[in-house]
């Protein structure tokens, strides 16, 4: 194991003097991985973070990793987050909160230390998850790659399965600590491994050697796909850093959605937001807006201009929903289904709502919900605020933070997952209705 980790750093051009920061959680995989950097001789530091989500057994984590990083004369990096906060404060699960808390860290260290790369233990069955997750979330081909390593992002057990990081751990008497959390599977990715992989190497036991050459194949199938797709896409790379992309370049292109997403995905673009921009250039919508993290598109009559920033940036994120889309999965997961009327079985449920599809305005905007946002309660014969409904609902702060409106010509006709508008409602008169599921 050690001679083919050490071929790891020369596969990702990894010299003995540049330095190396260590993610280290205090589990098996990323004590193996600090035990194999240790006995390599490379320069390295060691970062942890106590992510305060198991009390105690968070501390001790901390501790051992200390203690070990003291015994061995390694600088050690930790930082203590109080995670559920941070997620509820920002609107994320804890998963997300937990890896931007984790990244943001290794960014601040990498750049006050001068780190030349960052290397976490992840391995083949981490590998094999992520394409699972990947295609769960409709990433695309490049989800299919799963992770890679590069001379930035250092993952040399990427090759390793879990059973031989257990061994080397035990023929090497390395230290660690046990995370129960990781049985659970209330997380995705705990279940994939649990309910998915562990079930399908019952049935096909060599599935981890079989996807380990997958994942190899796939990987620099992408790589080749890449070159193409860079060469293919060079005219709109182009004009983006121009701040704008021409109608007329994209008319030249024969998979638009393929190409837009190859540029404008980095950008914080999803595949949704990319197809709903096709359908206003189609349209000739002019003066829709499109927002990123950082960036914002606005649709103009011969071009997408495309800015850093945005005055609503930071507010207001805006999805466009097409009326033929069946499926959206950002920012939300929600579902589209035309019925019949007699289809219409009245049931109430607050995961999906029935409504009269000749009452509405496609395109559909979803965004989350803000101040001044009216809406006519089931029932009721005047407008109320949303944020006055929410707290009748007496819906927790964090989850106030994270709804979704979905508007008609800037009409709320659901606030998603609670209540549904009296205007847009099921009648004796209605004929075509559209059911929505969350």
């Amino acid at each position: 194991m050690f001679n083919t980790f050490k071929k790891e750093f020369k596969a990702c051009e990894i010299r003995f003097d540049q330095k190396t920061l260590v993610a280290v959680s205090g589990g098996v995989d990323s004590m193996v991985l600090w035990h194999l950097m240790h006995e390599s001789k490379h320069l390295y530091g060691i970062a942890h973070v106590n992510f305060s989500l198991r009390g105690k057994e968070s501390d001790a984590d901390e501790e051992l990793i200390a203690q070990v990083a003291q015994e061995r004369e390694i600088p050690f990096h930790s930082k203590k987050v109080d995670t559920e906060k941070y997620a509820a404060d920002n609107g994320l699960s804890i998963q997300m909160a937990a890896r931007e808390l984790r990244y943001d860290f290794f960014k601040e260290l990498s750049q006050e230390f001068q780190y030349d790369c960052l290397s976490t233990a992840h391995h083949l069955e981490d590998d094999f998850e992520t394409l699972l997750l990947n295609l769960n979330r409709g990433t695309g081909v490049k989800g299919l790659a799963g992770i890679r390593s590069t001379a930035k992002r250092f993952r040399p057990l990427l090759s390793f399965t879990k059973v031989e990081i257990r061994e080397y751990a035990d023929q090497n008497d390395v230290e660690f600590r046990e995370d129960k959390s990781n049985e659970s599977t209330t997380y995705d990715r705990n279940w994939f491994r649990h309910e998915i992989i562990d079930t399908w190497k019952q049935r096909n036991p060599a599935i981890l050697n079989t996807m380990r050459q997958n994942l190899s194949h796939l990987k620099q199938t992408y790589d080749i796909l890449e070159e193409f797709v860079q060469k293919e896409s060079n005219q709109l790379r182009t004009e983006l850093k121009e701040g704008y992309i021409e109608f007329a370049t994209i008319d030249d292109l024969d998979r638009k959605n393929f190409y837009l997403f190859h540029v404008l995905s980095p950008l914080g673009f999803t595949v949704v937001q990319i197809d709903s921009m096709l359908t206003c250039i189609t349209k000739k919508q002019v003066g829709k807006a499109f927002y990123g993290k950082e960036w914002s598109i606005y649709v103009d009559r011969d071009r997408l201009d495309v800015v850093k920033g945005g005055e609503t940036q930071e507010t207001e994120i805006i999805y466009v929903i097409d009326k033929n889309t069946s499926l959206i999965t950002e920012p939300i997961q929600l579902e589209f289904k035309r019925l019949l009327v007699d289809e219409y079985k009245g049931e109430l449920n607050r995961q999906f709502e029935v409504i009269d599809r000749d009452l509405l305005v496609f395109p559909l905007q979803l965004r989350k919900w803000k101040a001044g946002d009216k809406m006519r309660p089931l029932g009721m014969q005047g407008k109320k605020k949303v944020s006055d409904v929410l707290t009748d609902l007496k819906i927790a702060r964090a989850q106030k933070e994270n709804t979704f409106v979905l508007l008609s010509e800037g009409k709320v006709v659901w606030l998603v997952g609670h209540r549904l508008d009296d205007r847009f409602k099921v009648t004796d008169t209605s004929k075509k209705l559209l059911q929505i599921k969350l």
